[in-house]
């Protein structure tokens, strides 16, 4: 069985013209989505309720992190959430490898070395937390506007 885990994982982001490596993130959560339903019950039916599977609704999720000044990706972030930045292409890669994702204008390609999880969203709701013996932390929100997609390492 070959288990991952999640030390050593990655996550990247593109704009449509860079790929921003995250570093140095504490926590992701994608969140979870919801499907709708399409009822298509006949009037003649005297039992139950009949339904259709309906439309992904992507789910809101965050990024976390301690706030690090020296971290260009940290300051991007809450700039991108500042900004409600939408449009941007996530790429979470595997610890299995270490190998980044290119791109070739607006083209991403992801490497074949360690398994992927992708999808589009944007940023919004920069939240710092400040406690007693602890690192300023930072929570932004994560507005999915797709599903999230898996490519397993091949």
């Amino acid at each position: 069985m070959a288990e991952v885990r999640v030390q050593g994982t990655n996550v990247y982001a593109f704009d449509g013209t860079t790929i921003t490596q995250l570093a140095c993130l504490t926590a992701i959560d994608l969140g979870g989505d919801s499907t709708t339903r399409i009822e298509k019950t006949c009037l003649d039916e005297t039992q139950s309720k009949s339904y259709l599977t309906g439309l992904a609704d992507p789910a809101q999720g965050s990024l976390g992190f301690n706030l690090d000044t020296e971290n260009a990706s940290h300051l991007q972030l809450i700039e991108w959430a500042e900004t409600k930045k939408d449009g941007l292409e996530f790429y979470i890669g595997s610890s299995e490898g270490t190998a980044a994702p290119t791109a070739t204008g607006s083209v991403v390609t992801l490497p074949t070395t360690r398994s992927w999880w992708s999808f589009k969203g944007g940023l919004s709701t920069p939240v710092p937390t400040f406690e007693a013996d602890a690192l300023v932390g930072y929570t932004v929100t994560l507005e999915r506007e797709t599903t999230v997609a898996f490519t397993p390492k091949t």
